[in-house]
């Protein structure tokens, strides 16, 4: 395993929350759909079950979690609350309001916020959070603001790196491996706020 920066660790022990975009870090940015019975296009997401181990472990450990995505779909909301996610931000095309909200109504501070962004869309957010991180098939751009790109694509386990590292710059990785060895992990339950159209 390679070390890890020194300013992540800084960052990634002050954080209180991870945000993550969906298609392209979450997915691998492949967008499937059907028409069921009454006509009406609807939408498959295919998600890494890594992926979402990691964001439970995150949420184990003290670590609030969330999806800020300009799409919109029932899967997510379905897999937000899978996950013991606090925040579904959808319809978010500018995606650096959802940053002011919860400043506005829970107090985060931009430092205390991680956020997970593959696109220009992302870019915004990025620039303004504490720990900014991207994934392999990141564009450029936003690659520039990660402080953490992970060497993994989205949808192939980015996430999931991504969680380890801050679990292991927090120094709580080995609790997460002795909890499931010994059994004493648990899904965390937690209730979804879920704002639409930032």
């Amino acid at each position: 395993m390679t070390s890890l920066n020194p300013l992540f660790i800084q960052k990634a022990q002050r954080i209180k929350l991870l945000l993550t975009d969906v298609d392209g870090v979450m997915t691998d940015g492949t967008l499937s759909f059907f028409t069921d019975e009454k006509g009406v296009a609807r939408e498959i997401k295919n998600f890494e079950s890594l992926d979402g181990m990691g964001l439970l472990f995150l949420a184990y450990c003290g670590v609030q979690t969330g999806i800020v995505s300009k799409g919109a779909s029932n899967t997510l909301e379905f897999w937000a609350k899978e996950l013991g996610m606090n925040y579904l931000f959808y319809n978010t095309s500018v995606k650096h309001r959802a940053l002011d909200f919860l400043q506005r109504e829970y107090g985060l501070l931009p430092e205390e916020i991680a956020f997970i962004g593959d696109d220009l869309i992302d870019v915004g957010l990025l620039s303004r959070v504490g720990l900014p991180l991207a994934v392999a098939n990141s564009v450029p751009e936003a690659k520039q603001f990660a402080l953490y790109t992970s060497p993994r694509h989205g949808g192939d386990g980015a996430v999931r790196d991504i969680a380890e590292q801050i679990l292991r710059a927090r120094g709580q990785w080995e609790r997460v491996v002795q909890d499931n060895l010994s059994g004493a992990f648990q899904n965390p339950k937690r209730e979804l706020r879920i704002v639409k159209g930032l």
